[in-house]
């Protein structure tokens, strides 16, 4: 048997979605050889998107910690010269990976860097995708 939902339990779904509307987010993918941050919108529209080569690093110097520090220091030093930070009220940061820039961006974040923003925050979510299953192993080598 299933029932109707009251006003009060339709005002606090409706109002969560709302609040979930307002969030922009800054989304940090770090991989092994590059690290990549985009800070979005509330409809996750770029505002600002940057890789470790866009600032000048290039080859195997993209995937090291300090390009990924640099890079994450870049964008909270561009938030503030835009003035983003007045537009931003709620902001999610989304991991995806697990390269070198991940605790890179975090550190900034906890740094210095990050004191304006930091107040800001109010959820972090990883996306790391896993696999499960995949595609079948090769057979092993038979010699002899």
């Amino acid at each position: 048997m299933t029932s109707v939902p009251t006003d009060e339990e339709i005002n606090l779904v409706t109002s969560r979605y709302r609040e979930e509307e307002q969030r922009h987010h800054l989304h940090i993918y770090a991989t092994k050889h590059n690290t990549h941050v985009t800070l979005t919108k509330p409809n996750r529209d770029a505002l600002i998107s940057v890789s470790c080569g866009n600032i000048g690093f290039r080859k195997a110097g993209r995937g090291t910690y300090d390009a990924a520090y640099q890079l994450a220091a870049y964008v909270m030093s561009r938030i503030q010269d835009q003035g983003l930070l007045t537009q931003i009220k709620r902001l999610e940061i989304v991991y995806r990976g697990f390269g070198p820039g991940r605790e890179a961006a975090t550190k900034v974040l906890m740094g210095s860097e990050g004191r304006n923003i930091r107040n800001k925050i109010i959820k972090l979510t990883d996306a790391t995708r896993l696999k499960f299953g995949g595609t079948r192993s090769p057979a092993p080598r038979r010699l002899g």
